[in-house]
């Protein structure tokens, strides 16, 4: 029984982590848009297939400013949940792969 509520709890703390993340964003991307693009860059299992140039991913970062770029490298020596597990040679070639002109990190 007591196992069964820790998994309660944990489910419901992350089910209002990601209500509450909901219209919040990150050097001008919304956790949304962060996610789309997540399959793409994740240290295990990275997706291989293609990025769509017009998916969701590539729309999450085209109307970002090279200052929300610069933005994002720097995320990677902060402590986030929302870009942890991320494997940073891949994020920094999304860009390029949608098509973006961005500064590198």
């Amino acid at each position: 029984m007591e196992s069964n509520t820790k998994l309660v709890v944990i489910t419901l703390v992350l089910a209002l982590t990601l209500t509450a993340a909901r219209g919040q964003s990150i050097c001008g991307i919304s956790y949304a848009g962060l996610y789309s693009c997540k399959p793409y860059v994740q240290t295990k299992n990275p997706l291989t297939t293609p990025i769509d140039p017009a998916g969701p991913c590539c729309s999450a970062l085209k109307p970002l400013t090279k200052d929300d770029f610069q933005c994002l490298c720097k995320q990677k020596t902060k402590i986030n949940p929302f870009v942890s597990g991320i494997d940073y040679d891949l994020a920094t070639k999304l860009p390029e792969k949608c098509g973006i002109l961005a500064s590198t990190c």
